[in-house]
């Protein structure tokens, strides 16, 4: 399996995975819901996955709806329910800042996520075309199993949050990762990204 990484940052960045990644390499008109931009691309929701999820109240495999994205990306780290929680302590008379702050994952950040791009290696992608279906389901199977395997390898020995100047304090996170994953249908390195 091959692993492309590369950081999302919110503002501009984020902007352009909410835009193009997605839905699936397509291109989003303006004001084109998310999922109907899915539909009309031919590509699936994106789905959640990670042992984070539990920590923000999200379930493994529930679809990822664009004010999450948002929150959680776009907003530099705020609660996928943020809206939400703002509004019911609102409600209870709590004031506006206390609310808002009630939505924040911790500290606002300039990088909010990390991007990997996981694929088989070329021979598999033939093997799937020229393959029958029984052939196509073990391949997606086996593919399906290793995203899992590299994600649960990254938390439990990769991930770490550095904080404080030059970074010089490293915590793992709690609870896990929280990953929104996607699938993409052609191959992104054949893609042109543009400012």
């Amino acid at each position: 399996m091959t692993v492309d990484i590369r950081a999302i940052r919110a503002g501009r960045m984020y902007r352009y995975y909410l835009r193009e990644t997605v839905v699936g390499d397509g291109r989003r008109r303006a004001r084109t819901p998310l999922r109907e931009a899915q539909e009309q691309a031919g590509v699936p929701a994106g789905r959640w996955m990670g042992r984070g999820l539990t920590v923000l109240g999200l379930t493994s495999g529930e679809e990822v709806t664009e004010a999450q994205l948002r929150n959680l990306f776009g907003e530099r780290g705020r609660h996928p329910y943020a809206v939400r929680i703002e509004a019911d302590l609102l409600a209870k008379g709590a004031s506006p800042k206390k609310a808002f702050k009630a939505g924040a994952l911790g500290r606002r950040v300039t990088v909010t996520g990390v991007e990997f791009v996981l694929r088989p290696q070329p021979t598999i992608y033939l093997l799937w075309a020229l393959g029958d279906e029984k052939t196509r389901r073990v391949i997606e199977a086996a593919h399906e199993r290793a995203i899992e395997r590299v994600l649960a390898w990254i938390e439990d020995e990769v991930a770490v949050i550095r904080y404080g100047k030059d970074g010089i304090y490293r915590v793992r996170p709690a609870g896990g990762l929280v990953a929104a994953r996607f699938r993409h249908y052609e191959a992104r390195s054949e893609r042109t990204l543009a400012p």
